[in-house]
């Protein structure tokens, strides 16, 4: 115990070994977890893509399977349209309607039998090929083993339709057979029956990519009618307990209702990847050891907090401003993170107080432009008001009153330099009917706004100022037509964008620059956008295109989205 917590105290005593200590933790723990898990997870996800796999493979078997046993249907129809089984056949049916001599049926049986040798020849699948009259007699090649038994080929080939082969749920001394009825096409009646066995051998060539054990074509009852082992067929296929150690893949045929079954072992499944896992522990190991020792000559010179500062410094270059945590000693680098910290106290604190001084100047901007605003707007609207007086339209001025109360009690409403967009537009188009009482017919408008933009934010009485300049400027000049404005508000490059048009005479070299003179009401309207939202906002003015009058003002905003509760 003693010399334990004597090597403990001299290995936490110096940065250098409580480093390496560390690391060789946070190195080894988490790569043990991290092979772990990944055995698990890769193991069920080889798993089940084996499954997957298998099943797939088991049913491109069973398709190729099922392939092959129809060209063998369409052989069985062949032989059974030859006219000599059909002539040999009818005969033994009814010979006094189909009579042969002797010599006809010497021919006819010649006929067959090199009928049968050519196709045997050309059919490596098929092993004999019998035809049988209705009373048992058999026609087949010679040396062909008898067949077992000649009422279940009967039996089979009835159950089937004409012209379908049926697949026999037993074997025939264990090949596959199958068996058609021969059918008169004249009377439609039964006249023989063709049987077809397979060999075993050359069935199996079609499962070969299984291994031995792994496939088997049996009948619904799990006989065994076909596998590797030709000793197992004719006996039962038995799949209790199978699914502990095997995965299991079964499928029925509906052509020849066999049932086909492929078996995995569950180890084989986990072999490659346990053989990989092994593989990978290993290289781990090595590779973190030769890590180990590198790190160790190199931590001999550099330790963790004097990294860790100098990645804090290169961040303080990209303006990241973040603290070392954690000091503990009274080491010198201990001192040189303390000295780090007050250092970022320190800029942060000088950017904090300039971003301060300057965001109140911006401030102060802002009221100044806002207080040379109103006044500007007050002046306009109470000399129309006075022009109005001296003539008969003064019965109007209540109401003219009332809408510019409106105006006014919204300009100088606290806490609303943004407003949704809709509300702007109301106040223009009480603007509007202020003057429309002194211009009577002289004067017409139209709001063009597309929709979902009405609740947009935009900053209170810009549009003001763009409307009295369009009247005076533009309806104000006309004296042959009849004045119109036309509001317009749409999105274009993900900005807003208003539009103030009128029909007047248009922006002459003059008036462009008297536009940008201080004191103007664009003039304003610009200041308070460029304070606001930065150089890229603003107001375009221009002449009208396409050959129509009158002068264009173009104001592009950001979208501002109205939060909710507001």
């Amino acid at each position: 115990m003693p010399l334990f917590r004597k090597l403990w105290n001299r290995l936490t005593s110096k940065l250098f070994y409580k480093i390496l200590v560390v690391y060789s933790l946070l190195t080894v723990i988490p790569l043990i977890i991290i092979i772990g898990l990944f055995y698990i997870r890769t193991t069920s996800i080889m798993e089940e893509k084996i499954k997957t796999t298998s099943s797939q493979t088991l049913v491109e078997t069973a398709d190729k399977i099922d392939g092959i046993l129809k060209l063998v249907e369409q052989l069985a129809l062949r032989l059974g349209n030859l006219y000599s089984a059909s002539r040999l056949l009818n005969n033994a049916d009814d010979p006094d309607i189909y009579p042969l001599t002797p010599a006809d049926r010497t021919d006819l049986e010649l006929a067959l039998m090199d009928e049968l040798r050519t196709e045997l020849a050309s059919e490596m699948m098929i092993d004999e090929v019998y035809l049988f009259t209705l009373d048992g007699y058999t026609y087949a090649l010679e040396g062909a083993k008898p067949v077992m038994s000649f009422p279940a080929i009967t039996y089979i080939a009835n159950l089937q339709e004409m012209d379908k082969l049926g697949w026999a749920f037993f074997t025939d001394q264990r090949r596959v057979t199958s068996a058609m009825k021969v059918v008169n096409r004249t009377t439609e009646q039964t006249i023989g029956y063709i049987a077809i066995m397979l060999k075993p051998q050359a069935l199996q060539e079609t499962y070969a990519s299984y291994t031995n054990g792994a496939f088997y074509i049996t009948n619904s009852n799990n006989l065994i009618l076909s596998a590797r082992d030709t000793k197992l067929i004719d006996s039962r296929l038995e799949l209790a307990g199978k699914d502990q150690e095997m995965v299991v893949n079964r499928r029925s045929s509906y052509y020849t209702g066999f049932t086909y079954t492929s078996f995995l072992p569950k180890k084989d499944l986990n072999r490659e990847i346990t053989d990989l896992a092994y593989y990978a522990v290993g290289i781990t190991l090595v590779a973190w050891f030769i890590v180990f020792i590198l790190t160790f000559l190199i931590l001999r010179h550099i330790t963790k907090p004097l990294m860790k500062l100098s990645g804090l410094m290169r961040r303080a270059e990209r303006e990241e401003f973040y603290q070392i945590g954690g000091i503990t000693t009274n080491d010198e680098i201990a001192q040189l993170c303390t000295s780090f910290n007050r250092l970022m106290e320190k800029i942060k604190y000088l950017i904090q107080k300039v971003y301060k001084t300057e965001l109140l100047k911006r401030e102060a901007d802002l009221k100044v432009v806002k207080m040379h605003l109103n006044p500007h707007f007050l002046y306009n609207t109470l000399e129309s008001v006075s022009i109005m007086a001296k003539g008969p339209e003064a019965a109007e001025i209540p109401n003219m009153v009332d809408l510019l109360s409106k105006i006014l009690r919204s300009s100088i409403m606290p806490k609303q330099d943004l407003v949704p967009l809709e509300t702007e537009l109301g106040l223009a188009t009480a603007f509007l009917q202020l003057h429309k009482y002194r211009y009577k017919d002289k004067l017409n408008w139209s709001i063009e706004i597309e929709q979902g933009l009405e609740a947009l934010k935009v900053p209170k009485l810009i549009l003001q100022p763009i409307v009295e300049n369009a009247i005076k400027h533009g309806v104000d000049q006309l004296t042959e037509r009849q004045g119109r404005v036309a509001i317009r508000a749409y999105e274009h490059q993900f900005d807003l964008m208003l539009e103030v048009q009128d029909n007047g005479p248009g922006f002459s070299v003059s008036r462009r620059a008297a536009s940008r003179g201080l004191g103007t009401g664009i003039e304003n309207v610009e200041s308070r956008l460029h304070l606001l939202y930065g150089g890229k906002y603003g107001i375009t003015v221009k002449n009208s295109e396409g050959g129509e009058f009158g002068a264009v003002v173009q104001i592009r905003l950001p979208i501002i989205l109205q939060e909710r509760g507001e």
